[in-house]
């Protein structure tokens, strides 16, 4: 189940200039996250079945946050939930690891399925989560504008995918 794992409060007002500057678009054509802007740093995947993996944004302040969060991270992505968007049940892409780091920022009542009971956890900005993405999960529509900045492990196999680098 979610897991809080820490919580940033010096650099929380940085953090949040900071991502209200980011070139979200909308980029991902899904059911699930309508409404919903995003964007990759790293490597980004276009979540095909058969993903295709290209190089991302880069950014320092996107590295140096991952690698102290979750250390040889190769995904990242940024998205923006504006009032009233959330993201239905799903589990992520076979193509990344299960486990997945969400810095939070904003409020968010995250949800996951242990069996058949819907348990919720109240995410307050600057929350720390570590989650296991192949557990059914979502977020409930907001209440107000909400980001959040999620740190994936790509899994050996889809990293020997040929790169797009055309992008």
């Amino acid at each position: 189940m979610v897991e809080i794992v820490g919580h940033i409060k010096t650099d929380l007002e940085k953090l949040h200039r900071w991502v209200e500057q980011q070139p979200v678009t909308t980029l991902l054509n899904s059911n699930y996250a309508r409404g919903r802007l995003e964007c990759y740093y790293g490597l980004a995947v276009d979540l095909k079945k058969q993903p295709t993996i290209r190089p991302a944004s880069q950014g320092p302040q996107v590295t140096a946050l991952g690698d102290r969060l979750l250390p040889n991270w190769h995904s990242a992505l940024l998205c923006k939930y504006p009032t009233g968007v959330g993201i239905n049940p799903h589990r992520d892409h076979t193509c990344f690891q299960p486990w997945a780091i969400i810095v939070n920022v904003g409020e968010a009542n995250f949800f996951e399925y242990n069996g058949r009971e819907r348990v919720v956890t109240q995410l307050h900005s600057g929350d720390v989560v570590r989650i296991n993405t192949k557990i059914l999960h979502g977020v409930e529509p907001v209440k107000s504008l909400r980001y959040s900045l999620t740190f994936r492990h790509i899994k050996a196999e889809f990293l020997t995918l040929p790169i797009d680098f055309s992008v």
